[in-house]
């Protein structure tokens, strides 16, 4: 699947969706030119690694402790103090309301949109003895999440309609229904702020003509021109092609980092 447009392999995502929306020109030079960053996307670079670096380590001992893993004294014995709050967070005020179940960790599943691909990583899928699935995803960032923000964002979308669309890879080919999944965002640093989001038939029709449209606008799109650079310069001071559109050469001085910001859309396939 795919077009002479896009490099082999290509997949959308909820990373990509959410650049295209931001900035057109971002998408043309990061998915179809896959230019090198010239620039980086803040000044404070060792703190931008070093917190994407603890969001992934946070994912991958709540990944281990699943799988029975003993991990407490490795955590204790970190010298990153906020690794080991988040750790605390997670032991004692873990995400509510979601029953006991088979649980699958990290698992990346790609489903067809037109003559495309979609792709999801979820953190966590808990599928519960009667039949309902819940979708859990850890965030790591800084800021107190905002329910409105996540109940209306790409990763909220792609990730129950994929569930939806290809659960038949995960069930033995036993379909599901949306309104049997529910998604929980949990995030580390604010534990009290558990955030629910249920689905149903209604906007599971509404994501897949949503999904399509954006795709078929994409598909159509040629040239460069055809993906102008954004009208919110502020964005371009998070973005690491700034210097190539000419919209300076300063970076934000700091930028709130969560694990969303790690393209798994950019991992080869045979990665996944």
């Amino acid at each position: 699947m795919g077009s002479k447009k896009f490099p082999r392999g290509f997949r959308f995502s909820q990373t990509n969706l959410d650049i295209f929306g931001q900035c057109r020109r971002r998408f043309f030079l990061r998915y179809v030119r896959r230019m090198d960053w010239p620039a980086a996307v803040t000044v404070a670079a060792e703190h931008w690694e070093e917190a994407l670096e603890r969001g992934q380590l946070f994912h991958q001992i709540v990944q281990q402790h699943a799988l029975g893993i003993k991990v407490e004294e490795m955590v204790r014995q970190s010298e990153d103090a906020l690794l080991r709050q988040w750790w605390r967070n997670y032991v004692e005020q873990s995400p509510t309301g979601i029953p006991a179940g088979e649980i699958l960790s990290e698992i990346p599943l790609v489903v067809a949109v037109g003559q495309y691909r979609l792709l999801a990583k979820f953190d966590r899928l808990v599928f519960a003895t009667d039949g309902q699935i819940f979708i859990c995803d850890w965030k790591t960032g800084r800021q107190q999440p905002v329910a409105e923000k996540y109940q209306h964002n790409w990763q909220t979308l792609v990730y129950r309609y994929v569930l939806v669309e290809g659960a038949g890879a995960l069930t033995e080919a036993k379909k599901i229904a949306p309104e049997e999944v529910t998604l929980v965002y949990w995030h580390a640093g604010f534990p009290e702020h558990n955030l629910t989001i249920s689905y149903s038939p209604e906007q599971h029709r509404a994501a897949k003509e949503q999904l399509e449209e954006v795709v078929a606008t994409i598909s159509a799109l040629e040239g460069e021109d055809d993906f102008p650079k954004t009208e919110q310069l502020e964005l371009c001071q998070r973005c690491e092609y700034r210097s190539y559109c000419e919209r300076g050469r300063e970076a934000v001085a700091d930028w709130d980092i969560d694990e969303e910001d790690l393209d798994w859309d950019l991992i080869p396939e045979a990665e996944l």
